[in-house]
């Protein structure tokens, strides 16, 4: 059991990784079906073969998924700004207003290193307020934490026909891109 859920995490991790187009997807999840009915073998070493050799260091190993995610975690604040130039950017008169933004839900921002990151995407001039037209629902429809939020709106998405959830939402996929969110987190996304 342990196996099959590490399995599963690791064929995630590679889906997002690595996207897929709709055939590729269903030849893959009919490939894992197929191997999921093969009876796996009883003794380790058969187990050995079919997974892959442990690693000799799991902490190494641990280690180096972490460097991934802060990585990843890097990429996806490279293109932030914080809560003064997100003030000087909508005309407000302090930075507070970024602040009362994000407790409204009306900015998404996550939290580095003691401070507030705003997603450069989210800002339109012709928005309301000054972001995406219906971003905000969105943002409240995500269930899931706010560095998840940023990394699933900018992921292109298969069911978008590989358009990132922002992209749908600026052409005007309002409903689709809510009902996708609303998924987020629960295996279908």
């Amino acid at each position: 059991m342990a196996s099959t859920l590490a399995f599963v995490a690791a064929l995630q991790q590679q889906l997002e990784r690595h996207p897929l187009d709709e055939p590729s997807q269903a030849a893959l999840l009919e490939a894992v079906a197929n191997a999921a009915k093969t009876p796996l073998p009883a003794e380790e070493e058969g187990l050995e073969a079919w997974l892959g050799e442990a690693p000799d260091n799991p902490i190494l190993l641990e280690f180096q998924s972490l460097q991934e995610r802060f990585a990843l975690r890097r990429n996806l604040l490279a293109q932030t700004i914080g809560a003064a130039e997100v003030a000087q950017l909508l005309g407000a008169r302090s930075r507070q207003t970024a602040h009362d933004r994000i407790k409204a839900g009306t900015l998404l921002a996550v939290r580095d290193q003691g401070h507030w990151r705003f997603p450069l995407w989210q800002f339109d001039p012709d928005g309301p307020d000054g972001v995406i037209d219906h971003l905000p629902a969105v943002i409240a429809a995500l269930p899931v934490s706010d560095l998840a939020k940023v990394q699933w709106l900018q992921r292109p998405q298969p069911v978008f026909s590989g358009a990132t959830p922002i992209d749908w939402l600026r052409q005007g996929h309002v409903e689709e891109v809510l009902t996708e969110a609303r998924q987020v987190g629960r295996g279908q996304d």
